[in-house]
């Protein structure tokens, strides 16, 4: 059996109990000095997942607050995990359960301060969150924390050693289960893909304070990096997924890079992943060849033969295939069209500025100040640039021309070194 309990610090207050029943969660709230009757979730779609409350009749995502006594509700892990099958609502990782935090609990509509979380655990289940712990075993979330959300793991976990590099550290949680590689492995594979975002930002990838909070899993594959998932705003929260029969492969692998450098990707108002998912496909491949994790000359095959078959147009701009991505599901074309914009903007700003800046400049001065919209970031790009060259990408429809750009970038010459030499 296992509980949690959720108290808010000031009034009013509330108490969440929550006892794990397989794949289900039942809750019970508390809550006092609040005169409301309106419960929500905060995850779009999560409320298919709820039952013993009565919908709320104007609100989608809400539930009636019974007139009398506490909450009660269930929330079926299992239909949050079959929504999308991944942490933003739940995974099942065999052992534990990752599950988003705006997918489970309900808050009371208007109330915002401080909430503090005990847990209590029975013998051999443990709890992994990115909230600091007190002292007595609670945890407290900030009212700007629970905005930004949280991965919980629960269930069969183990602590590994914590990796520390110059200026921040990290916090590694491993659900158990069978694994080839060792402990050494999966800590230097996290520790390797940090301290090389760590050089690229002179510091933490991360806008939090905290140590982050990262959760290892094994999935059946020989490949080392298997997949990830991040929570960026706030103090984040990663899920890193690894091959469960590999042995070896971890120093040269992409996904912990990939996953880790979107910690510091520039704060935005909205979701456009030619830009977040575009500009870290690019970077996956030249900070790994910075770092001598991968072979300068692959890595520019890499980034020659996907802009060859990605880059084009087709007819649908990028700006038209990232907003309907969800949709049309061109998720390489999206991704490597992103790259080959960042590319191009990288090979411009060199050339203009005669190697004084590059993109890694702009980059780090995008996570400065407030999150930017869509048409902020394009007009920074294209300032930096000197041309409306993001605009223009972004909007064609016909032929990008990346066989010149890349004529500039033959081996052994100095603008090719400047990008990926070590």
């Amino acid at each position: 059996m296992t509980w949690l309990a959720l108290v808010l610090a000031a009034t009013p207050v509330a108490q969440f109990s929550i006892e794990p029943l397989g794949a289900t969660l039942k809750v019970e709230l508390t809550v006092s000095g609040w005169k409301g009757d309106c419960l929500c979730l905060d995850m779009a779609g999560a409320e298919v997942a709820i039952t013993g409350l009565p919908p709320h009749p104007a609100r989608k995502e809400c539930f009636l607050r019974p007139t009398k006594g506490p909450v009660r509700y269930a929330v079926n892990l299992e239909a949050l995990r079959k929504l999308r099958d991944d942490p933003d609502y739940a995974a099942d990782l065999g052992a534990a359960w990752l599950f988003h935090d705006a997918a489970t609990l309900l808050h009371p509509d208007g109330v915002d301060t401080a909430l503090r979380v005990r847990f209590t655990l029975p013998q051999g289940t443990s709890v992994a969150t990115p909230w600091p712990q007190e002292q007595d075993g609670t945890f407290t979330v900030t009212p700007a924390q629970f905005d930004a959300g949280a991965y919980l793991a629960l269930g069969t976990l183990r602590t590994l050693d914590e990796v520390k590099l110059p200026g921040f550290s990290a916090r590694l949680t491993l659900v158990e289960g069978k694994k080839a590689a060792t402990d050494a492995q999966l800590r230097e594979w996290v520790r390797g893909a940090l301290a090389t975002l760590g050089t690229f930002y002179g510091g933490t990838p991360s806008r939090g304070t905290r140590p982050l909070h990262l959760v290892l899993a094994g999935m059946p594959s020989e490949d080392a990096g298997v997949f990830g998932s991040v929570l960026r705003r706030g103090d984040p929260s990663v899920m890193l997924l690894f091959g469960s029969q590999a042995t070896a492969g971890f120093e040269g692998d992409w996904v912990a890079v990939h996953e880790l450098f979107h910690l510091g990707n520039p704060p935005t108002t909205g979701r456009f992943p030619w830009f977040v998912e575009g500009f870290t496909t690019y970077y996956t491949e030249l900070l790994r060849a910075r770092s001598g994790a991968k072979p300068e000359a692959q890595a520019w095959e890499t980034l020659a033969s996907s802009a060859r078959e990605y880059c084009q147009p087709e007819g649908t701009s990028l700006t038209e295939r990232s907003l309907n991505l969800r949709v049309n599901h061109e998720w390489m074309r999206v991704y490597w069209s992103g790259a080959c914009l960042a590319l191009r903007l990288d090979v411009t700003i060199r050339q203009r500025s005669h190697g004084a800046r590059s993109l890694d400049d702009v980059m780090r001065e995008l996570r400065k100040g407030e999150p930017r919209s869509e048409a902020e970031v394009i007009a920074a790009l294209d300032h930096a640039a000197g041309s409306p060259l993001a605009s223009t990408h972004l909007a064609e429809t016909k032929h990008v021309p990346m066989d010149e750009v890349f004529a500039l970038l033959e081996p052994g010459s100095a603008l090719r070194q400047a990008m990926t030499g070590r």
